[in-house]
């Protein structure tokens, strides 16, 4: 139970890592001319063509076969995937990386209060203390209390939609086809993600 326990720590400080520097690679991208639509386009291309190669190298396990009913429901669940990467995009395009990262991260109290709505059900105590954490963390960031500080309104909105967005991509992620293996559920949910941003 440790041993998960630190691994799931792992990857979500890598996650979070991975998400920070996006932003930055983002803002570079911008500074070359390349339009939101190009860059989101890019990176789905990307995490498919890896994910397919993934994929490929691993064993196949007939007994977890993907039916149609899950990949139909995958792919539904990637949409918010692909417009958590539109909105995010066009929050870095007006506002700070760094502040972009801190709005996407209000996926954590947005996500707890998604989960009380369906289990109808008072959060536990980590789970406030982690939602007054992230508050915490947004007032110093933006610097809510220096009335002279100017963020754009654009960014702020993209910012938060992406984070609803967010929100629905971990809670459906965790609920939807949990037999299939991580990297056949990412490469569907992409499918989807993609078709979304592709309409963009």
């Amino acid at each position: 139970m440790e041993k998960n326990l630190t691994k799931g720590i792992l990857f979500v400080a890598l996650g979070a890592t991975s998400y920070g520097m996006l932003a930055t690679v983002v803002k570079l991208a911008y500074k070359e001319g390349f339009t939101t639509a190009e860059v989101t386009i890019s990176q789905f291309a990307f995490g498919i063509i890896i994910l397919l190669f993934l994929n490929l190298l691993a064993k196949k396990d007939t007994n977890t076969k993907a039916t149609t009913k899950d990949i139909r429901n995958l792919m539904i669940a990637g949409t918010s995937m692909g417009f958590t990467s539109v909105l995010y995009y066009l929050c870095v395009k007006y506002i700070n990386a760094s502040i972009a990262v801190v709005m996407l991260m209000q996926s954590v109290w947005i996500g707890v209060l998604i989960e009380i709505l369906q289990t109808k059900k008072a959060p536990s105590i980590t789970k406030i203390i982690a939602v007054l954490l992230v508050l915490f963390g947004t007032a110093l960031a933006t610097n809510i209390l220096n009335t002279t500080i100017e963020l754009d309104p654009r960014g702020l909105t993209f910012g938060f939609l992406a984070a609803i967005s967010f929100s629905m991509t971990l809670f459906t992620t965790n609920s939807v086809a949990k037999h299939l293996k991580a990297t056949k559920r990412s490469l569907y949910m992409l499918f989807g993600g993609g078709i979304i941003v592709l309409i963009f």
